[in-house]
């Protein structure tokens, strides 16, 4: 008798991978990288989910091993795509609001 194939949950598995990649991505642009921080997240803008989940693939921070890009190489597009965009729009976001973060800093600096 063959095992049974599980069916995958791939909104489980998206929504899982894309925590996982921006753990990695927020990890390395704020401790590792040495870039400033909004250069860091806007050299990361045009990457799909699967090259950035490829970037921070085998660390054991983010815990993605070869099994999940496999797996995510697999995932229907148009679940794919739906996280694909949700990890450009969280990147576009923290590039915004590092902006203007650094905005406000630049216009106290010429108050003093």
């Amino acid at each position: 008798m063959s095992p049974r194939r599980r069916k995958i949950d791939w909104e489980k598995f998206g929504s899982d991978i894309v925590s996982r990649v921006i753990e990695g991505l927020d990890y390395w642009c704020w401790n590792v990288s040495g870039d400033p921080v909004v250069d860091c997240y806007e050299s990361h803008m045009d990457l799909s989910l699967y090259d950035l989940a490829s970037e921070f693939s085998n660390w054991s921070i983010t815990g993605i091993g070869d099994k999940d890009l496999e797996l995510l190489s697999k995932m229907p597009d148009d679940i794919y795509d739906k996280f694909d965009n949700e990890i450009k729009e969280y990147i576009e976001s923290v590039v915004k609001e590092l902006a203007k973060y650094r905005e406000e800093e630049e216009e106290e600096s010429y108050l003093e």
